[in-house]
């Protein structure tokens, strides 16, 4: 395998996690959320990786909160479990990003004075 098939297969997982949350409305919410309580860029791996594991754990209660469905823990030992929540981590830290980007924006902190 050359370079190039590495970056594609990159991109592709980022193109997937990216995909993923944006066409789940519970996950926007959930990032959206997790860029409001953001502060400061250095947050960004926990919040995402706390996002992810809320969006999960909603994915997990839903149906019995929903609709009185037997509660069952998801499939932590499986492979396609760990590659969706590693996807979901990377969609995430792309939505979280932009979210608290256009939020570090709007809310722009005034410059400290300098003292004369």
């Amino acid at each position: 395998m050359d370079t190039s098939t590495y970056v594609d297969q990159g991109v592709s997982f980022l193109r997937d996690g990216y995909n993923s949350v944006n066409n789940l409305p519970g996950a926007l919410l959930v990032a959206l959320a997790a860029a409001i309580l953001m502060q400061s860029w250095k947050q960004l791996l926990p919040i995402s990786l706390l996002a992810t594991f809320v969006y999960l754990a909603i994915q997990t209660l839903a149906p019995v909160l929903t609709s009185h469905a037997a509660f069952h823990l998801p499939q932590i030992m499986d492979t396609p479990f760990w590659r969706n929540a590693a996807v979901l981590f990377v969609g995430n830290l792309i939505i979280v990003s932009v979210f608290f980007f256009i939020k570090s924006l709007i809310f722009r902190r005034p410059a400290a004075k300098a003292a004369h």
